[in-house]
């Protein structure tokens, strides 16, 4: 175990010397019914990155590639950006579709979950702009580039809006990748039956410099009119942490997801999320995370995570 131990930390540093973020993570809660395999240790994440704010993108997921040698190598996003006016961009590539605010996001922010509602990145146009303070993004994206060249879209929207130092977000997602596997004429509108049509609402707030909390409420059409599609997330962190010695600066933050229950009943379960970000360096991450769940015969946990970021 030690030696199988020694190979996967050293894989790990050696892959992060050119990574732009890495982590592995270990189960110091382990749930019933699951083996602490190998000490517990896994390597979750390794990828590259290259990025210029509203100039381009490029980030790829190796780990595959690297701990399994199957030449696999995900791209996450790949998009270029250009400018048309003071007001008017034009983004074309593979890129997220704009929705949301909560979403797990990277390693190394707070809340890693893997329940949260985030939208898929995906071949897209994508037209961004700012007006008087009011964000917009417009997008059309193709939901089978390789098979189906753009037939079946997905369409939306996000608007934001600063007030008061609140952060204020409205997004609308015409879903189309499930109609097209249901619509035999492959020809889908706006006005299509098959379609579905998720939204959301979402704010942030500091309050006095010292406690951020993040809130969403999202309606996630299952398009079963029986059953309720409204979950909602909060995410809590305090702002300035706090220092431990040798360790460095702690932020500690606290989130409530609430899920589809057994029946697809939305709210009807919930995770409760308490945990500690630590950052030793400015490069370097770890953290600790306790995951509660309502849903009955499933085990809290406890996760370590050590990461690095370049």
């Amino acid at each position: 175990m030690k030696k199988i131990l020694v190979i996967l930390f050293g894989l790990f540093i050696a892959s992060s010397i050119c990574a732009h973020e890495a982590f592995i993570h270990a189960p110091i809660i382990v749930p019933d019914g699951q083996t602490d395999e190998d000490g517990g240790w896994n390597v979750d994440y390794i990828g590259f990155s290259w990025s210029a704010e509203n100039d381009y993108c490029a980030d790829f997921n190796i780990t595959n590639a690297i701990l399994d040698g199957s030449e696999e190598i995900v791209v996450n996003k790949a998009w270029k950006q250009l400018k048309v006016c003071d007001f008017f961009d034009i983004r074309f590539g593979k890129d997220q579709l704009a929705f949301g605010r909560i979403y797990s996001g990277k390693p190394s922010k707070n809340l890693q979950y893997f329940g949260l509602t985030v939208a898929p990145a995906d071949l897209m146009f994508k037209l961004l702009g700012n007006v008087s303070g009011l964000g917009w993004a417009l997008y059309y994206a193709n939901s089978d580039a390789a098979n189906q060249a753009w037939l079946a879209a997905d369409m939306g929207g996000r608007f934001t809006y600063s007030v008061s130092g609140a952060n204020l977000g409205a997004g609308i997602w015409m879903d189309n990748t499930s109609a097209w596997t249901a619509d035999t004429l492959g020809v889908v509108t706006w006005d299509d039956p098959e379609g579905v049509m998720h939204w959301e609402f979402d704010f942030d707030y500091t309050i006095a410099e010292k406690l951020n909390l993040a809130f969403q409420l999202t309606n996630n059409d299952d398009d079963n009119d029986d059953t309720g599609d409204m979950n909602l997330y909060a995410l809590i962190h305090y702002v300035p942490g706090f220092d431990i010695p040798i360790c460095g600066k702690a932020i500690p933050y606290f989130g409530y997801i609430t899920k589809d229950d057994a029946e697809f009943e939305g709210m009807g379960e919930n995770n409760m999320i308490i945990g500690l970000n630590i950052k030793p360096k400015d490069n370097a991450f770890m953290k600790i995370e306790y995951n509660m769940d309502s849903v009955e015969d499933e085990d809290a946990t406890l996760d370590l995570q050590v990461g690095f970021t370049f």
